[in-house]
């Protein structure tokens, strides 16, 4: 039962914030990634299938927001950081610690503590 329980937290954190994510992995690419690579690397990391349409939302989303910029090839539509969406993910990696110590204050504060 627990380990159920961990997956579902597992699971909203990742679709909660699959545009963090999404940003993060085209930081540390070294190329332009395209949705299909996004749900393989989710599926291959953290052993979820997330649906195209999930993906892609978010995708629109920092597309729209000025993040993110698509490159069209001839197989397919593929996306890039912008200077914008880079320097938001350098200001995520500068304040990496005080995230985490938040998130872990969420269960601290809540009496959660083991």
């Amino acid at each position: 039962m627990e380990v159920g329980i961990v997956r579902e937290i597992e699971r909203r954190i990742i679709t909660d914030f699959m545009d963090l994510l999404i940003l993060s992995m085209l930081h540390n690419s070294s190329s332009a990634i395209g949705g299909f690579d996004v749900i393989k690397h989710l599926h291959r990391r953290f052993d979820f299938l997330v649906s195209p349409g999930t993906v892609y939302s978010h995708i629109y989303a920092l597309e729209r927001k000025g993040l993110i910029k698509a490159v069209a090839t001839r197989r397919k539509r593929v996306y890039r950081l912008t200077e914008r969406g880079r320097e938001l993910v350098e200001k995520l990696a500068d304040n990496k610690e005080r995230i985490v110590n938040f998130m872990a204050s969420i269960i601290v504060k809540n009496g959660i503590e083991s």
